[in-house]
Formats: C-alpha cells, structure tokens, sequence
C-alpha cells in the first residue's frame, strides 16, 4: 500500500476516515469504502494506533489508499483537516472506522450533488449495534429537511458525519472544522455551513452507524460541554445571522438536556443536575428557559425504544426502568 499519490488521475471524491485503534472494525470498514463504484481515493489518517490497525489496513493491496501520519494526539477535527488539506479531489466524504456504507453511497449522493446543487449531501443510517445488529433507524428520530435547515440544527443535530458529501470549496471556506472540539467539531460546522449553502438529503439509509462502548458520544458529560460552546461561539460569531434569543433557547435546551441525564444518573448527580438547570433557566430568561425543557422531554420521548437500545449498546443505560424514559432525553 502507497503512502504517497499513486494514481493517474485527480479523483473526483477524497474520502477521509481517521483512525485510532480501529480494530476490529477497521478493515470492513475500509472495504466498504473502496466498493464504491465513484472514483476515489481514500485517505487513512492513523493517529497513535496500537492495536494493529495500520498493519491491518496496510495489508489491503490498492493503490487507492493514502496513508497519513498524524501527530501523537491528534483530534478527530484537527485530523480530518489534516487530511482534507492533502486531499486531490473535489469533494470530500468522511468515512469512521466502526461505520459500514452502503456500495452505492458515493454514486447516488454524487447525483443528488448534481441535480440539487447542494453544497453538502447527508443521507439517513442505520443504527446497528458492536456486533452488527440492527438497532433502528437514525433519522425516525427527528424531522430532518433539506435546503436552508439552520433553524431546525439548532435543536439537534440529525446530520451524521459519516453519511455527508460536501464541496471541498465550501469546506475550506470555513476552514475545515473548528479544531479547538474533540466530539461537537461536525456539529458546529454544519450548523455554520448550513448559513451559507443549502444541503440535501437522501431519505435512503446509505450508511450503517455502530454504536459501541468506545463511540465519542458515549461521553455525555463532553458531549454537552462542548454543545453549550457551540452556541457560546454562535452567539459570539452569527447572532447577526442566527438571532440571539434563538441561539440562546437552543443553549438552554442543550443543558437541560444535560440536567435530566444527570439527574437520572442517580443521587449523587442531583447536585450538577440543579447546576445545570439553573444554567439552562438564566441561558434563556425564565419564561423561554422552563419552556425549553418541555422540548427537551419531548425529544427524549420521540422514539425511545431506539435512543434506549442505542445507550443499551454504548453502556451508558440506566438500568432503573422508571428512569429510562428521562435519560433518554439526553
């Protein structure tokens, strides 16, 4: 396998997949991606790996494969930016290491591409669990739109990573993801993107998400935390754009969220579980700020079978039955 460009031509799309102790999901994965019937390259970015996952991926005979080395420590969004920057196409996908695409992924969003003119595709996924069972659906959770969406991210973000295609120009223009996030870098970029170009969605599920005990998310504590900075650097950054009681609502919503999770842990979260309620109450003012968490119970209640198979899966389900319903709001 060439760590250095070997092909003859520019591929149309660079597909960027980071990778950190991948095993043992690694090499389906990469497989899955050079199915793909558009012309590609893909671009593995090995950050501290020492499980054998380079080795396993090296041991894959195709031209196609660029590797690249990342610092020792590298993030998730400082590595994708790493690799986008040495990227030969015109578009750029992004790939995970425990995620499984579909062999037409590529060719149906490359012509949605075109007949929309979106500046980035998403499509639907499928939720399956370490060992590949199906869970559900991704987006039978959310109403998720097309065109000019930034109101609806607001509220959550339904756009997964590893179902988007996306312009490189458009990409560069915000310069890649922000690089200061470990888990809220895509999230933010979206919503930012979502400012300035339309998106597009194909309803099909192109993709299959794993969800694992090692997933990023499965960090609720990070995952919120860097959340509420999203809007702390939206309000700083677009509110001219966004409007400030909007970003400020969406802020409230996300620690109310964080609250209930909290809470539902058990007793000796109660404390940080009223912390960050009388966080998501002056966030918003008052009235906006108790209102927000009837939002924040009706989106942990939309589909719960799915949100507790998916905690189920990652370890992070409350096993008391009356509480699961609540940590779901998370």
């Amino acid at each position: 396998m060439s760590t250095t460009p070997r092909l003859p031509g520019r591929p149309l799309v660079s597909v960027i997949m980071p990778c950190r102790n991948g095993m043992p999901f690694v090499r389906h994965a990469v497989e899955r991606v050079l199915a793909q019937k558009a012309p590609l390259e893909l671009l593995f970015v090995n950050v501290d790996s020492s499980d054998g996952s380079l080795q396993e991926v090296s041991a894959i005979d195709d031209d196609r494969i660029r590797v690249i080395e990342a610092p020792t420590g590298t993030a998730p969004g400082p590595a994708r930016n790493l690799a986008a920057s040495r990227a030969q196409g015109d578009v750029l996908a992004f790939a995970d290491v425990a995620d499984l695409w579909r062999p037409d992924k590529l060719e149906r969003q490359l012509r949605l591409r075109s007949e929309t003119g979106a500046a980035l595709v998403y499509s639907d996924c499928r939720v399956i669990d370490g060992a590949g069972r199906l869970l559900g659906v991704y987006l039978s959770r959310h109403r998720p739109k097309e065109g000019t969406i930034t109101k609806r991210l607001l509220k959550e973000n339904f756009v997964r990573l590893s179902t988007v295609l996306v312009d490189r120009a458009a990409f560069e223009c915000l310069g890649g993801f922000h690089e200061d996030f470990h888990v809220a870098c895509d999230y933010l970029f979206a919503i930012r993107l979502s400012l300035r170009a339309s998106f597009a969605l194909d309803p099909e599920a192109l993709v299959d998400y794993r969800i694992h005990d090692r997933n990023l998310t499965a960090d609720f504590r990070r995952t919120y935390a860097e959340n509420v900075r999203v809007f702390d650097l939206l309000l700083a950054d677009e509110a001219a754009s966004l409007g400030a009681t909007h970003l400020r609502r969406a802020r409230s919503l996300v620690l109310w969220r964080w609250a209930i999770r909290e809470g539902m842990a058990g007793p000796a979260n109660w404390t940080e579980a009223c912390r960050r309620a009388g966080q998501a109450v002056r966030s918003a003012g008052l009235v906006t700020g108790v209102g927000t968490l009837a939002a924040a119970l009706r989106g942990g209640l939309r589909n719960l079978p799915l949100r507790m198979r998916m905690d189920r899966a990652r370890g992070t389900l409350v096993q008391a039955p009356s509480l699961r319903a609540l940590t779901a709001a998370a």
